[in-house]
């Protein structure tokens, strides 16, 4: 799982709508071009969030079954040596 279980991109999008929705009623009088800005912004972000919501949930989905891969390194039969690998693909001794 990542941050927020993998929904920061619908937390981002979300608070951006949120702060473009709050900001809306402070601009509307100010001049006629920001009401057409966030009219034309505010159901987009909100758009844009229910989207990422939506793709994460079926993320999410698809995926349930599957784990996290752990870090295994290999090991040789030799306990605390590690296999290393050259830049050719041969095992350094």
């Amino acid at each position: 799982m990542g941050y927020i279980y993998n929904n920061l991109a619908t937390l981002v999008c979300g608070v951006f709508a949120a702060v473009l929705t709050l900001l809306w009623p402070m601009f509307v009088d100010y001049a006629e071009v920001f009401d057409l800005v966030f009219l034309l912004a505010v159901p987009i972000t909100w758009f844009l969030t229910l989207v990422c919501y939506v793709s994460q949930v079926s993320q999410d989905y698809a995926h349930r079954d599957h784990k996290p891969s752990k870090n295994t390194s290999k090991k040789s039969s030799k306990k605390g040596k590690k296999i290393v690998y050259t830049a050719d693909g041969r095992v350094a001794e």
